[in-house]
């Protein structure tokens, strides 16, 4: 009887351990929470800056197709490059220079959607395309992705002006920008029209300057040049040279601006 009571308080004490080792003690489970939020700390920095570098790159080839689209258009157009008519004001409005689409008149109907992303390429009819904006009126570069960059988080998204870039899905009257600084076709300064012929040299594109909310890299830009390669350029000091909401009227000096990062426009 004895050694059949000692039996039955040993399989009792062993089951009791067993059952101890399913679940953690409140203490166990406290270090493990502990140690998952510092891990989760520390990697977070590490992974924004890894997001952060993947859109660079994908801002990068965004500009590399809008320097192929360029290239294209200048053998169409005996080297030259796309005119920006707000160069071409009595007063040059600079700042303007990411400008894809002027302002329709607000009394005028909007387009037919039977003439909505023609499948037979030809001219757009709108004569509202300007700057960049005229590489989709030729059709040099159809679709609206490669002028927005993945960075971008101020008003000028890709996902809310998508059906703006094509007839018979445009809801506003409102004038249409891209992400990007175009050079424009000439020097706002001495009237010199510039080629892609001056290769390296020349900046075609780089980060919108327009307001702050415009630049869509804060601790630098990707700049596009003239022989359709992309360079990163850091600097931090450009962004809180910009304003905070776009001029009104008149020309706006952007002559510091690019002399912080070595441009020369």
């Amino acid at each position: 009887m004895r050694t059949n009571r000692t039996t039955y308080l040993n399989e009792q004490l062993a089951t009791g351990k067993n059952r101890g080792r399913l679940g953690f003690s409140l203490l166990e489970l406290l270090v493990v929470l502990s140690i998952t939020s510092l891990l989760t700390g520390l990697l977070m920095p590490t992974l924004s800056t890894a997001r952060e570098s993947a859109r660079r790159v994908a801002c990068g080839a965004h500009q590399r197709e809008i320097g192929h689209a360029i290239s294209m258009y200048a053998g169409d157009h005996r080297g030259r490059i796309p005119v920006a008519t707000v160069l071409d004001q009595q007063s040059p409005d600079p700042s303007e220079l990411s400008l894809a689409r002027k302002a329709y008149d607000p009394e005028a109907p909007l387009p037919s959607a039977e003439f909505a992303r023609p499948t037979v390429p030809r001219p757009l009819s709108d004569d509202n395309w300007d700057a960049l904006g005229r590489l989709t009126k030729w059709h040099y570069c159809d679709t609206p992705d490669c002028f927005y960059c993945p960075s971008h988080e101020g008003d000028h998204q890709l996902s809310k002006l998508a059906d703006e870039w094509y007839e018979g899905t445009r809801t506003t009257n409102d004038a249409l920008y891209t992400n990007y600084q175009y050079v424009g076709h000439k020097d706002w300064r001495t009237g010199k029209r510039r080629r892609l012929l001056e290769g390296s040299k020349l900046v075609l594109a780089t980060d919108s300057m327009r307001t702050r909310g415009d630049f869509s890299h804060g601790a630098g830009m990707n700049m596009l040049l003239g022989d359709g390669s992309v360079k990163w350029k850091d600097d931090v000091r450009i962004r809180p040279q910009l304003p905070f909401i776009p001029h009104e009227s008149g020309e706006r000096d952007l002559d510091v601006v690019y002399e912080i990062f070595g441009i020369k426009f």
